[in-house]
């Protein structure tokens, strides 16, 4: 067990040997209840590297403390994630825009519902499995609290980073602290984040404008230039980009949806994206260029929306629903 844990906790057996004592008195736990209870030591062995691995651990943030340690980052990054929730907090920041979390179960979770489903259910097999394929990749719409906002281009090998010398550092630090910065991620079947936006929405105009829509290097080798393929049409890594493309689609529409319901005097009537390092250009490209950009505070150094946009949803006609071209 120990050795499977070393492969993704480097550091944890040394650990472990040196301090067996303590943890082994990290297996002592409580319950929802306070009663006491015994956690497992595959538990207790993490739970006792978390709280080692970084200073200043505590329960607000050793999710934080699990995430930095497994990708080996500084105490100092640690210090600075930290603090940014802090401030974001201290604020009164909410969460989320929608004050409410937004995601799509991925197609683990999917497949343990249908575990549950009546045979009523099950008998329409065909159109089931058609959505499962559609869910390879899920959407969600970040907590400002979630850990990954800090370090996002460990996961979009992209420059948004509390830790990057670019202007990543201050897209990183507004979807954590602005009010009206948002990150919207897209996961693969196994539940790692491989795709992102961030979105700034002005509330009183109605509008909203993402950065761009960033992509794990895992799914663009074939790229020549930021966001441009020469690949066939039906080839594997075509259709990966478009079922991505597809989940970002589900998670605007969801968004407007919820945010209309909410702000009925004040819904969202245009939602733009960035095209300077898009890496889905091709995706994006089949909706309209805009003629007049919306605007994004400075601040927010949203570089890549900037001087080219192209409009994904406009409420009178729901571009965010099409699939065809719209040049």
């Amino acid at each position: 067990m120990v050795l499977n844990l070393e492969k993704n906790h480097p550091g944890i057996f040394a650990n472990a040997i040196t301090n067996f004592n303590d943890v082994k008195a990290a297996r002592e736990s409580l319950d929802e209840n306070g009663k006491p209870k015994k956690v497992s030591w595959e538990e207790a062995f993490l739970k006792f590297y978390y709280k080692n691995q970084y200073k200043g651990v505590t329960k607000e943030n050793e999710d934080i403390a699990e995430l930095f340690s497994k990708k080996g980052l500084s105490q100092n990054t640690f210090e600075m994630a930290k603090s940014l929730r802090e401030e974001g907090k201290q604020n009164n920041i909410p969460e989320h825009i929608l004050e409410e979390p937004l995601k799509e179960d991925t197609i683990l979770e999917s497949i343990e519902k249908l575990k549950k489903q009546t045979e009523q259910e099950l008998s329409n097999g065909k159109e089931i499995i058609e959505e499962l394929y559609e869910k390879q990749f899920t959407f969600e719409w970040l907590s400002k609290n979630d850990p990954h906002n800090s370090i996002m281009g460990l996961f979009c090998s992209c420059c948004g980073s509390i830790t990057s010398s670019a202007y990543g550092k201050d897209i990183a630090k507004s979807s954590i602290i602005a009010p009206d910065v948002q990150n919207i991620v897209v996961r693969n079947s196994n539940g790692n984040i491989i795709s992102k936006g961030t979105m700034y929405l002005n509330k009183d105009q109605g509008y909203a404008v993402i950065n761009d829509f960033e992509l794990n290097d895992q799914y663009r080798h074939h790229e020549k230039s930021e966001g441009r393929y020469d690949v066939e049409e039906n080839s594997k890594d075509e259709k990966e980009r478009e079922l991505i493309f597809k989940a970002f689609q589900r998670g605007l529409k969801a968004f407007t949806e919820k945010y209309d319901q909410k702000n009925p005097n004040k819904p969202i009537k245009q939602i733009n994206i960035g095209m300077g390092y898009n890496r889905l250009k091709k995706q994006v490209e089949r909706f309209k260029k805009e003629t007049s950009n919306l605007t994004i505070p400075a601040e927010y150094s949203f570089k890549d929306a900037e001087s080219m946009q192209y409009i994904l949803y406009k409420k009178d006609e729901k571009q965010i629903e099409k699939e065809g071209d719209q040049r």
